[in-house]
């Protein structure tokens, strides 16, 4: 027994070598894997200052003290956001280059015969962080005070009716759109370089009407300069509670701008879970909540698989409303 002892016992000692060699590589693997190690860049395809990058930095200075090393948000506005989503697209699939995704790029798409990026080949959902309802606001000038009176007076003055957005493709502008289809009349879009010059021709009766966003429409509303006829979500907005939906006043418009996380194609799962699982615990504290509340939001969560079932709705959705309008990219 003693001698089988000694012939076994280099064996045993070199596979106990071997063992630590794979444990310790292993070890290293792991180590190696561990995300983030280094800075992660938050692409964005809207200039400073609106909604999509006031989130973005919120959520990304957070996820920079969960990780410990720094999110840079970068904006590349322009083209609709492919500008910044293309760059997304076109990064290695590692994680250290995500895009915000929001209903700009699904109309982009929708819009142009040849987009530079598909999203459901080129992108990989992550998570969805929030969303926006609009609000059909007028000007306090025309005599019209719920959803159906604008209706009947814009059908008794057609050739006056025009309703504004804040650029072809926008949430206002897929709003009138909308609003158009499911109401049978007939107005002229009149797009503008952004939402402010839009709420402020509203204001003024320059044009009829506008399905504005909740932060840029409801200071004019309490302030007494336009009138707030309808919101565009499922539910009453909770910043503005007293305002119905359209949806409850017989009227099918239902719009909602939003927002989540993509990486390129291809991301591996571990990084996808570990970016969604962190982005979540972000946005289920109360005062990053009660932040996107402010900007007249609501928090979304929920695993990939429901963020890609949410952009796909959205995508057949406004495909059918764009095919119908006869639009196209301008």
């Amino acid at each position: 027994m003693h001698t089988i002892e000694r012939r076994t016992g280099p064996t045993r000692r070199m596979a106990l070598l071997a063992m630590g060699g794979l444990l310790g590589l292993g070890s290293t693997v792991a180590m190696a894997g561990q995300f983030p190690e280094k800075p992660v860049k938050l692409i964005i395809g809207n200039p400073p200052g609106g909604t999509s990058d006031i989130l973005a930095r919120l959520v990304g200075a957070e996820l920079s003290l969960i990780w410990k090393q720094p999110v840079v948000v970068e904006n590349m506005a322009g083209a609709s956001g492919s500008i910044a989503m293309g760059n997304v697209a076109r990064s290695a699939p590692d994680g250290y280059t995500i895009g915000l995704l929001n209903l700009n790029h699904v109309v982009f798409e929708a819009l142009t015969r040849k987009p530079p990026y598909v999203i459901a080949k080129d992108l990989t959902p992550i998570v969805a962080m929030a969303r926006q309802s609009n609000v059909l606001v007028v000007s306090s000038k025309l005599p019209v005070s719920t959803t159906a009176q604008l209706v009947a007076y814009l059908k008794a003055n057609p050739s006056s009716a025009s309703f504004a957005s804040g650029g072809p493709g926008s949430p206002s502008h897929l709003g009138g759109e909308l609003f158009k289809q499911q109401t049978g009349v007939e107005m002229v879009h009149v797009p503008y370089r952004g939402a402010g010059p839009a709420v402020q021709d509203v204001v003024a009766g320059n044009v009829t009407l506008m399905f504005a966003a909740a932060p840029s429409a409801l200071p004019q509303v309490q302030g007494g300069t336009m009138r707030a006829l309808g919101v565009t979500g499922d539910v009453r907005a909770p910043q503005s509670p007293s305002i119905p939906t359209l949806k409850e006043q017989g009227f099918d418009v239902v719009i909602r701008d939003w927002q989540g996380l993509v990486g390129p194609a291809g991301l591996a799962d571990d990084v996808v879970h570990k970016i969604n699982a962190d982005v979540q615990a972000v946005l289920a504290r109360p005062e990053i909540q009660a932040r996107i509340s402010a900007m007249g939001g609501e928090v979304l969560t929920g695993p990939p698989a429901d963020f890609t079932a949410m952009i796909q709705a959205e995508s057949t959705k406004w495909k059918r409303v764009i095919t119908t309008a006869g639009l196209t990219a301008e």
